[in-house]
């Protein structure tokens, strides 16, 4: 099988029909496989599979009650500067950094994002609100999530897919939420695309291809509730890397 998969002018964005509701204990590369043959969903080599990380964590029974949590000082701290935000769940998002201050911690204008132990900076650490009383933290190693899913795609349909897990974001400068890449399996972190101009001057440039993905994905799976935590890109020229990781993309990895 080439590297180079292919050399599409036109790429797709397909949501998986038929997905049911993720629950403890669930299999996800199990429910994709029959929600993909009931749909006669067919893959092809070189299609790359975005999974919504809530998904993954609800498999994974990642759910934490907040009248379970114990709030330290720190965290009743933060909470006079971000109001809007739980006591309860800001003490796990202090938790999801690995420290127990708020060195890691981002914080502006009622807005908290937080570095994880493996160097990815995400809104909230992650941690994300799950009705009243509960929030989801993030899959346990979302690259292993990613790793497990293809290989299941491939013993099961003989073709080799690469496989995103997606979590929303947000930025302090702008409103509402998109999706970045959080694990990776087959798709290289980075595309370096390399340009010379008139004068012959080569200039050399990194773009985020795991994250472009990611929102390009967005697009179809949208949040929440939408019940699309499946969706496949199709057509883009990429070379498979079955050690792709998410530290490939980061500029500060751990």
């Amino acid at each position: 099988m080439n590297k180079e998969l292919r050399t599409n002018k036109k790429i797709t964005i397909e949501a998986i029909p038929g997905i049911p509701h993720i629950n403890k204990g669930d299999n996800v590369s199990d429910v994709i496989i029959n929600a993909s043959k009931k749909a006669g969903f067919v893959f092809e080599d070189g299609d790359i599979l975005c999974v919504a990380s809530k998904a993954i964590s609800i498999s994974e029974d990642r759910l934490v009650a907040l009248n379970t949590v114990n709030v330290g000082n720190l965290a009743h701290e933060l909470h006079e500067r971000i109001p809007r935000k739980d006591p309860r769940t800001l003490q796990l998002i202090i938790d999801a950094t690995g420290t127990s201050d708020l060195s890691r911690l981002e914080i502006a204008d009622n807005y908290v994002a937080g570095w994880l132990p493996n160097g990815n900076r995400l809104t909230s650490a992650g941690v994300d609100k799950m009705g009243p009383d509960h929030v989801v933290l993030l899959p346990e190693d979302s690259d292993e999530s990613a790793m497990r899913i293809g290989n299941s795609i491939q013993k099961n349909f003989n073709v080799r897919v690469a496989v995103v897990v997606t979590d929303s974001d947000g930025r302090v400068e702008k409103a509402g939420a998109t999706q970045v890449a959080i694990g990776l399996y087959g798709l290289p972190g980075l595309r370096r695309s390399t340009t010379t101009d008139d004068s012959g001057s080569v200039k050399i440039a990194d773009e985020t291809l795991c994250d472009l993905v990611a929102a390009s994905a967005a697009l179809i799976m949208g949040q929440r509730g939408t019940n699309r935590p499946v969706v496949v890109v199709r057509g883009l020229s990429y070379e498979f890397d079955e050690k792709s990781k998410i530290r490939q993309a980061l500029s500060r990895p751990e």
